[in-house]
């Protein structure tokens, strides 16, 4: 993957497809070569798939070449969106396709539904947070920064982001009931217009 996708870039480097920053010449393969490892471990920790972290990076890159002729303007923060939302895509069309493989009655992907299923609920709560907490759980749980290391990167004294950290997993915590309470309450109501 590395190498087809630094070869399109350089390729697109020589048909002048970059312009040049204050600082010097700043490429697509310069910007391929300073974020990939960082784009793949963000998408690799969500999914812990390695095909699916490679070719949804590869995906994001080829996306930031789409988007600009000026790869100064993208940033970690851009390219990260981009393969969140990449990723989120295709696990919404795993959960689609096993469902109705189910449906059809074949057998799901041993436990691995399951484990998907949980991981799209959480993030769909997580999505229903303030932003403060949803960066704060992302950054402690995902990311795996500590206490210490997220008060230095917020600017913020290490109580009051332990206190941060407190009250986010609680509002998680009540976002996460609430959905729980909300879909055995339609599964009721569901049973209840089977059985009349």
């Amino acid at each position: 993957m590395r190498r087809s996708l630094k070869r399109v870039m350089e390729q697109s480097q020589t048909r002048g497809t970059t312009n040049s920053v204050a600082a010097g010449s700043f490429s697509f393969a310069d910007m391929y070569d300073a974020h990939v490892e960082e784009v793949y471990r963000f998408v690799h920790r969500r999914c812990h798939d390695h095909a699916l972290s490679e070719d949804i990076t590869q995906e994001t890159f080829m996306s930031a070449i789409r988007s600009t002729d000026d790869p100064s303007s993208l940033t970690i923060g851009w390219l990260v969106t981009v393969a969140r939302n990449r990723l989120l895509d295709v696990l919404r069309r795993q959960v689609r396709y096993e469902r109705k493989l189910r449906l059809v009655g074949v057998p799901g992907s041993n436990g691995y539904d399951d484990e998907l299923a949980e991981r799209l609920r959480i993030n769909g709560a997580l999505n229903e947070l303030s932003v403060d907490h949803r960066l704060v759980l992302t950054l402690h749980y995902f990311d795996g920064l500590t206490v210490p290391a997220l008060a230095e990167y917020l600017g913020r004294s290490v109580k009051s982001v332990e206190g941060l950290v407190t009250r986010a997993r609680r509002e998680l915590r009540t976002k996460l009931d609430e959905g729980a309470a909300g879909a055995e309450g339609a599964v009721a109501t569901e049973m209840g217009r089977h059985r009349g």
